[in-house]
């Protein structure tokens, strides 16, 4: 029964390969959604487009949603021993299984946003998406077989999107969906473009540019990016940046050196789980006290939690928005990375609007997280080749946005 398994797994994947091999793009893309209630961000990955999965970038592996086992994985492959390496310690240690005479891996899945985990099997499963060419869908739609997508219990999706079916690992992990999609075709990096709207859908591609997001006519996000080296983290799998200072009207806060240092203060990493920025208590409560100076003069408004500093305004009017002071990351290059008026501020109703900042308390692990609102309607390329992030400004200064790629199938 094993053979015949293994036989059919390497048949099928043959079959996959050939489909790849057959057409003539090298970029894949899908689309992203926003979710109203949780403001969380999902991606799809079957043809099902009701079935979303969380995106994370800190992930170390996929999981789904599934009542019964998949093709299982076995405890000999290579897959087995690496979704092993990042087994949860918030999970008692377990050892493998067997049945009909077979090892079968066991994983420990985990929830980003409820931190709960679940001993489950490891599996396979099927991932869809699209080739395209930079401005729609091509014809080429392409099912990626027997892709390591771990099984999960239905308890684990708590707190999670209500369309989401489990989780999907954007990490440097080699079990991360850019390494499921890795071929000759397409390149090591994938470019991250969340909407900042429910209403619209954002993209994700994976591999090299064109991404054309019309209107303007022939607007290439890929073109407007500017790159900073990624910091590798050997603890973790996520995303980090050098950051050295914030800016408030590019004025400097005074913080002492190495604030931001991944080895003295666990450093400055990005995050699509983490609603806001999140500012560890000694870094905010010096740019609180600078910010609140440069917003003399605006009535305050009562707090929405977790937003701590309101005030009376609407950030549509063109006479306020003129007076929000700029904020900019500094960026270990000398460059700057500003936060644009709408990644700043949150209108919470018609007429005020709060800092979409928050405290991080006194034992945050990281000295500054950079949540999803500061990352919505920017464009975001992860170069896991080159170990570089490429930034864009606010897509808006270009008359564009994260929802205006077009997911219509053209030939």
């Amino acid at each position: 029964m094993c053979n015949l398994i293994l036989a059919l797994f390497i048949f099928v994947l043959s079959l996959s390969s050939l489909e790849v091999s057959a057409q003539p793009f090298h970029t894949l893309v899908t689309s992203l959604h926003k979710d109203p209630s949780t403001s969380l961000h999902t991606i799809t990955l079957t043809l099902n487009p009701s079935e979303q999965y969380l995106v994370d970038l800190d992930a170390p592996f996929i999981w789904n949603q599934c009542d019964s086992l998949h093709l299982p994985v076995f405890c000999d492959e290579s897959d087995c021993l690496t979704a092993r390496r990042y087994m949860s310690p918030l999970c008692p240690e377990t050892n493998n299984t067997h049945s009909s005479d077979q090892c079968l891996c066991y994983d420990t899945p985990v929830n980003p946003i409820t931190g709960s985990c679940a001993l489950t099997n490891a599996s396979r499963n099927v991932l869809t998406v699209y080739w395209t060419a930079g401005r729609s869908l091509s014809t080429y739609r392409i099912q990626y077989f027997n892709r390591f997508v771990s099984c999960a219990p239905s308890s684990l999706l708590q707190s999670l999107p209500a369309q989401a079916i489990g989780v999907a690992s954007l990490s440097q992990s080699t079990l991360s969906l850019l390494y499921q999609f890795i071929i000759d075709d397409v390149t090591q990096k994938f470019s991250l473009c969340l909407s900042s709207s429910s209403d619209d859908q954002g993209v994700i591609f994976f591999g090299d540019g064109p991404y054309y997001l019309e209107p303007p006519a022939n607007f290439d996000a890929s073109s407007i990016l500017s790159y900073i080296p990624l910091i590798k983290n050997p603890s973790a799998l996520g995303y980090f940046i050098n950051v050295t200072g914030i800016s408030i009207n590019q004025k400097a806060i005074s913080i002492p050196p190495n604030t931001f240092a991944l080895d003295v203060s666990g450093g400055v990493k990005l995050s699509t789980t983490v609603p806001y920025t999140t500012l560890r208590s000694d870094i905010y409560s010096v740019f609180m006290s600078e910010f609140k100076k440069a917003v003399d003069g605006f009535p305050r408004g009562k707090k929405v939690s977790p937003l701590e500093y309101c005030f009376k305004t609407n950030v549509t009017r063109p006479t306020k928005v003129g007076s929000i002071p700029r904020i900019d990351l500094v960026l270990g290059d000398g460059a700057y990375w500003n936060i644009h008026n709408s990644n700043l501020l949150k209108q919470v109703d018609a007429d005020a609007s709060c800092l979409a900042i928050v405290n991080g308390g006194n034992t945050a692990e990281h000295a500054v997280v950079i949540g999803t609102y500061q990352l919505e309607n920017i464009m975001l390329q992860f170069d896991l080749a080159q170990s570089r992030l490429g930034f864009s400004s606010s897509l808006s200064s270009f008359g564009s946005s994260c929802g205006n790629f077009d997911f219509t199938v053209r030939p």
